[in-house]
């Protein structure tokens, strides 16, 4: 059965109280307990992720609240400390934010173009139209991986111009994909 956190981490956020949860990490496979200054909810992908500090890790922190096996509000009042989420999101692509800065170049055919330009972002790309139609989409991120899954969701109607690694690494799988269904 799926708790819903959502209603006492709010109260959190707003009162600025911590929370004791016990979450269960994926990456892992492992639950463990902690205590977590709430910042903010962010909605994605049609799911919710906490940001806040844990101070288990002594470092701010991205958490899926569907991973919450139990919250508890505390006592235990916090200050954010001139925290910022633009700052903290800058570069990030969804949620995932990674450490490494990867520059992306990317055709939109014609057809898919208008669908790119009202796309609702976290980062903000530069985009062209070119005379065909098609649209040119320059966008710096800090997670290959997200923005690659985004753009697989576009199939032939998005061409990868750079990185040529990221070339390199979708022409390779979609070889598997081809081999996958031969």
């Amino acid at each position: 059965e799926s708790h819903n956190f959502l209603q006492p981490i709010i109260g959190a956020i707003l009162e600025q109280r911590s929370i004791r949860t016990i979450y269960h990490s994926q990456s892992r496979n492992a639950t463990t307990e902690r205590e977590i200054d709430p910042y903010y909810l962010i909605p994605r992908d049609q799911r919710f992720y906490l940001i806040g500090y844990c101070h288990v890790k002594r470092a701010i922190r991205t958490f899926r609240m569907s991973r919450f096996q139990q919250v508890e509000v505390t006592d235990s009042s916090f200050d954010k400390s001139g925290f910022n989420i633009r700052s903290y999101l800058k570069h990030t692509w969804s949620i995932n934010r990674g450490n490494k800065y990867i520059r992306f170049k990317v055709r939109f055919s014609p057809e898919v173009a208008r669908y790119i330009k009202e796309e609702e972002l976290f980062v903000h790309p530069r985009m062209s139209d070119e005379q065909d139609g098609s649209l040119l989409f320059e966008v710096t991120v800090n997670n290959a991986n997200e923005f690659m899954k985004w753009i697989l969701q576009y199939g032939p109607n998005a061409e990868i111009l750079e990185p040529l690694s990221a070339r390199a690494e979708l022409q390779l799988q979609l070889e598997q994909w081809v081999g996958l269904y031969q």
